[in-house]
């Protein structure tokens, strides 16, 4: 006898939030998930390996109103490695992920994602505003785009993002080699490989209130340059990724006369840790098409998005 489909979640987004040795930070984003009540099927966290384990205080802030997971790591894997776990357990078409210090406001930012997503399956991801607390927008030079219209873009950023989880899995997921920084942009060349688009919803803000634990500026440097030169070589045409390696590394120097701080061989550690991933590099690698590599250019004016019916 045939068997009648079981139904889908009831709700359509599972939450995604890793979180490492900041607990306050992380129960201020469960708290604000009330915010989206009614959409929100589960909660995963990923705990990388707190000091302290989170799942108590979590259990405890979120009670009997969200099923939540707790997915502990005892030794730490990095986000890309977390949002790829959650992406794997996820039962829902989309999953919100959100860093530990950001926050859902009051508003319409969730659902007017969820409507993009839902009315046009071109899209695989919507990427929302960075705003403060109150909900004022951090300038335009922290936002995804100047756009002051819903817009294509060509990265998001990976502190609140709302996506299409299929499209999410077909595209490989997150790049584990990077662990964080640049991961977003990275994922976005590939998802635009694919077909997809990332629209950008500039009234749709999310608090990130960024907290300073974990934030080592040398380390953020480090990642940035090493990323940068390492996402050329695993998507880009063999003449872009090797033509463009050694100044994406330069970059490293102008970036450390404005950061300021004293770096002494920093470059030869970058230098290094590229060449060291290189094994790594070459099993992965899958360069895009030109054509996307165009198309990726031109998405550095930020078009309007107008949906589905619409062209863009």
């Amino acid at each position: 006898m045939t068997q009648p489909p079981r139904p889908g979640p009831a709700r359509p987004i599972t939450v995604g939030i890793c979180t490492r040795d900041r607990q306050s930070s992380l129960l201020r984003c469960l708290r604000s998930l009330r915010h989206a009540e009614g959409l929100i099927e589960r909660v995963f966290v990923a705990d990388d390996a707190s000091a302290v384990p989170v799942e108590p205080a979590v259990r405890a802030e979120l009670g009997d109103d969200l099923p939540v997971t707790v997915l502990r790591n005892e030794a730490p894997i990095g986000p890309t490695t977390g949002r790829n776990r959650i992406a794997r357990e996820a039962a829902t078409p989309f999953i919100l992920y959100m860093d530990d210090d950001a926050a859902l406001l009051p508003g319409s930012a969730v659902h007017d994602a969820l409507a993009v997503l839902r009315a046009d399956p071109s899209v695989a991801a919507v990427a929302f505003a960075q705003a403060d607390e109150a909900g004022a927008l951090y300038p335009a030079g922290a936002q995804p785009s100047a756009a002051t219209e819903p817009a294509l873009v060509r990265t998001f950023i990976g502190f609140a993002h709302l996506v299409r989880a299929d499209a999410l899995r077909a595209a490989g997921g997150y790049r584990e080699i990077l662990q964080i920084l640049g991961e977003e942009r990275e994922l976005t060349l590939r998802l635009l490989d694919a077909g997809y688009r990332v629209v950008y919803l500039p009234h749709a803000a999310v608090a990130h209130l960024a907290d300073p634990s974990g934030r080592d500026p040398r380390r953020f440097l480090h990642l940035t340059v090493r990323n940068d030169a390492l996402s050329g070589l695993l998507n880009e045409p063999l003449p872009v990724a090797l033509g463009m390696l050694v100044p994406r590394l330069l970059r490293y120097f102008p970036m450390r006369r404005h950061w300021g701080g004293e770096d002494p061989g920093g470059f030869g550690r970058i230098v290094r840790a590229v060449a060291q991933a290189a094994p790594r590099v070459r099993a992965e690698r899958r360069a895009v098409r030109w054509s996307t590599l165009r198309t990726w250019m031109a998405l550095k004016e930020s078009p309007p998005y107008r949906g589905p019916e619409g062209g863009a």
